[in-house]
């Protein structure tokens, strides 16, 4: 029992360098911030947190990693059921929403380390990149799967399945940029907002009276 509290307790603190890891790259800069400022944060020495990361670089593949998989279990979660498909991506926007305001500008973040300037993307080794752009993908993919069905069932009028994949997406990504939590707005208003937004992106509510060309999902 000793053994396993002791587990738990590593995964637990684990868990924590990676969440204050994430806010501090997201807000500062993967440059501009160092394991000593993560350390100083969390009440702990710099050497204390090696044990638990050798390098910032294993770092900061630990937090990309980490909100990849937040966002894909979530996000494949919020599918489940069987709800016509227009009420399943807008729970699906309503998850990553509420995960991109949670820990801010995460997306810039994965994006520069896997599709930015050269010196950035070979900060996380070749296979590590391979792994979280097939996340990456799969995510991607549960939009355009929904979006599909959709179009099929008359609920959308998108006339590109990717395309519209991809515009969806960038609503969705860009509101940790420009959400500021003392600005007045309620974390829940701008989720709804969001939604009403995607919905209208894809046409939803004309969709009915429009002929949509649906592309095929690769």
């Amino acid at each position: 029992m000793a053994s396993e509290r002791i587990t738990a307790k590593r995964a637990a603190l684990r868990l924590r360098i990676i969440e204050v890891a994430l806010k501090a790259f997201s807000t500062q800069g993967f440059d501009n911030t160092t394991i000593t400022d993560v350390a100083e944060q969390l009440q702990m020495t710099g050497p204390a947190l090696y044990h638990y990361f050798a390098t910032k670089d294993q770092l900061l593949f630990a937090c990309l990693d980490q909100i990849l998989d937040q966002l894909l279990a979530d996000a494949t979660s919020a599918t489940s059921g069987s709800f016509p498909a227009k009420e399943r991506l807008a729970n699906v926007v309503r998850t990553q929403v509420a995960i991109e305001l949670k820990y801010g500008s995460t997306a810039p973040l994965i994006n520069a380390h896997l599709y930015g300037p050269q010196y950035l993307t070979q900060m996380v080794a070749e296979d590590q990149q391979e792994l979280l752009r097939r996340k990456q993908r799969s995510l991607i993919q549960i939009y355009r799967n929904l979006i599909e069905e959709g179009i099929k069932t008359g609920d959308f009028a998108a006339a590109d399945v990717k395309i519209a994949a991809f515009n969806v997406l960038a609503i969705i990504q860009y509101s940790s940029v420009w959400y500021r939590p003392r600005k007045g707005r309620k974390a829940l208003d701008v989720i709804e907002a969001q939604v009403a937004a995607v919905m209208n992106l894809l046409g939803a509510n004309s969709a009915k009276t429009v002929a949509p060309r649906a592309s095929r999902a690769h």
